[in-house]
């Protein structure tokens, strides 16, 4: 998205499994269990883990449903399974369109390129080039995080791997039966089992986001700590008790800038001290990429921080080579995670919605 490596936050996440969990694996069995978890081959044997891409899905899913509650009319996030149609449909009508910002931001921009956005047949969208600048600022806010077939995301989840000090054998056998509709009892014949990670069962994987902004770091905390009260849940089987899990913050939140912050004794005077975070739109300040900037009154006093978080407890401060790195942990991470999930509180609440597709000429759509 940018030329530029403006901030990272980096965190290591362990993944607790409170009670059985399947991550169904797409390959058949001969023989043994119907349905077996996904195995990936690490360490010289054959092992279960968690696919990134399914806790990605997870995270993302679950932040789509907070973000639309947040801002439930009109809503802000998009429906990444909902696209205009081509045609009419078969009783030669077309359906009532959602409201412009519910359609998925990739067909919006794949629309536009093509033309095919007219209001009152004389409206046309005066950009016909979607370039990065110009897909990232009217995006959601959801796709601005976790990307779409227009830019990549901030956010990279790598696959979580089993922790090898777990001691007992991280899988187990279960067996389930089809209910009898009529007489509420087992169904001759409908007996299938299955192969299930056991409840206790620890994993690791590693977070990343790159140019994030504040309130971004916040969804990402705030999915985090859902997890940590065990309100996310992964894998298949959710309905019938499976999936329960726990995650925690292994270490602390690292958050690395590139250059140093100028010594207080220094001539030079700092724009950054060590007691605030700045986010993309802070290190911009521009206003490009729909970002938040600093505002100053009359005076030259500031106005609107913008993208920035003060802090009230210090994170541990260490210099990487070019590279300043503040370590969040205790204290400080708390402080950390309630002010960024209090800027995407904010954030949603100013969110600035597209037309109403009311405003459009009446196009279908398909789910």
């Amino acid at each position: 998205m940018l030329k530029r490596l403006v901030n990272e936050a980096h965190f290591t996440l362990n993944i607790t499994t409170t009670g059985p969990l399947l991550i169904k694996s797409s390959h058949a069995t001969v023989s043994g269990p119907d349905m077996t978890p996904v195995l990936t081959y690490r360490n010289n044997d054959w092992e279960v883990y968690l696919p990134g891409s399914s806790l990605k899905g997870v995270f993302r899913s679950h932040l789509e449903k907070v973000s639309r509650t947040l801002r439930p009319n009109p809503p802000v996030v998009c429906n990444p399974f909902w696209a205009l149609k081509d045609k009419a449909n078969e009783n030669n009508g077309r359906l009532a369109c959602p409201d412009y910002g519910q359609l998925s931001c990739s067909d919006k921009f794949e629309r536009r390129r093509k033309k095919e956005f007219k209001l009152q047949q004389t409206w046309q969208h005066p950009e016909e080039k979607i370039d990065n600048v110009t897909a990232y600022e009217e995006s959601c806010p959801i796709c601005r995080l976790f990307g779409s077939t227009e830019f990549t995301g901030r956010i990279s989840i790598n696959d979580a791997y089993l922790v090898r000090s777990t001691a007992r054998k991280p899988t187990e056998q279960r067996d389930g039966v089809g209910i009898d509709r009529l007489t509420g009892g087992a169904f001759p014949g409908a007996l299938f089992n299955l192969e299930v990670v056991s409840a206790g069962t620890m994993f690791t994987t590693d977070i990343h986001l790159r140019n994030f902004e504040i309130w971004q770091l916040g969804m990402v905390l705030l999915a985090v700590q859902d997890m940590a009260d065990g309100l996310l849940q992964v894998g298949s089987g959710k309905s019938r008790g499976l999936g329960s899990v726990k995650g925690e913050i292994a270490t602390g939140v690292t958050i690395n800038h590139i250059g140093q912050i100028p010594d207080k004794n220094s001539d030079k005077k700092p724009d950054r001290t060590s007691h605030q975070v700045w986010g993309l739109g802070r290190f911009l300040n521009d206003d490009s990429y729909g970002t938040q900037k600093q505002v100053l009154d009359t005076k030259g006093k500031v106005k609107e921080q913008g993208d920035v978080l003060d802090l009230i407890h210090l994170p541990q401060i260490e210099q990487r080579g070019i590279r300043q790195q503040a370590i969040f942990s205790g204290d400080s991470l708390v402080d950390l995670r309630e002010q960024a999930i209090a800027q995407f509180v904010q954030r949603m609440d100013t969110w600035s919605v597209p037309p109403k597709m009311s405003d459009f000429a009446q196009l279908g759509f398909r789910r």
